[in-house]
């Protein structure tokens, strides 16, 4: 007479209790974080990992979002590329990502039915990762993130360095001249900042702020336009630019 141990009865119980109308639920895996904090990087990652398991994945896009190549890629900042296909609506290509085990979704913020077409995936048992921004350059939350956030069975918070102070940064600042809510941009229209910084350059609070609470802290206020909306660097206290000549000294 066979005697089935304590594990042998739980898993039998467990598939006695278990109806035809049980379901297996996916889960939702948020990566968030400001401009250039790697949330792309992270999520082709997290995609490849599943694809070394055997699960069939695939990658999707927003189509407007063609900075650094007009095919059906993704392009992180630091020129990583993986394929994947485009849309402007995720419903678009519904039919298709159900076929997949794990979807992963990169710039997030961009799609305005990102919460139902998760929640779908999720229903039917699929992975769903998403990359998007933690907040616009108002430091302000992009509603369906925000949704995304109750609804994520895990969340990853991604930093980035201050291009100023080379603190940790986990805001997004706007060097362009433009309060449209999307404006899809690199390093010519966007930089990483911390959050005395962020106040020092936008000019938002009248007493002064310490840029990152130290003796060495850049003061935005001297520099000028030219070295605002170029890529530089600060080096000390002087801030000169890729040719190594100084631009202004605080």
């Amino acid at each position: 007479m066979q005697i089935e141990n304590h594990d042998q009865k739980m898993q039998k119980s467990k598939k006695e209790k278990k109806g035809e109308n049980d379901q297996e639920f996916g889960k939702i895996k948020l990566i968030i974080g400001p401009m250039f904090s790697g949330k792309s990087t992270r999520l082709i990652e997290t995609v490849r990992k599943y694809s070394f398991k055997n699960k069939k994945t695939i990658l999707i896009n927003f189509i407007g979002d063609n900075r650094y190549t007009s095919e059906s890629q993704i392009v992180t900042h630091d020129q990583i590329k993986y394929d994947s296909i485009q849309c402007q609506y995720l419903n678009e290509k519904i039919s298709m990502l159900e076929n997949y085990d794990v979807i992963g979704i990169d710039e997030g913020q961009f799609f305005s039915d990102l919460i139902p077409i998760c929640e779908q995936l999720c229903f039917k048992g699929k992975i769903v990762v998403v990359a998007a921004l933690s907040g616009d350059f108002l430091m302000k939350p992009f509603p369906n993130v925000a949704e995304l956030i109750s609804k994520a069975d895990k969340i990853k918070l991604m930093k980035a360095y201050c291009f100023y102070c080379h603190k940790v940064a986990g805001f997004s600042l706007r060097i362009v001249d433009s309060q449209e809510t999307i404006l899809i941009g690199a390093s010519e229209a966007y930089r990483p900042v911390c959050k005395g910084c962020y106040y020092k350059y936008n000019n938002l609070k009248k007493n002064e702020v310490n840029a990152c609470e130290s003796d060495e802290n850049v003061n935005l206020s001297n520099c000028n336009e030219n070295h605002l909306n170029g890529r530089k660097v600060s080096k000390g206290k002087v801030c000169i630019d890729d040719n190594g000549k100084s631009i202004s000294t605080f």
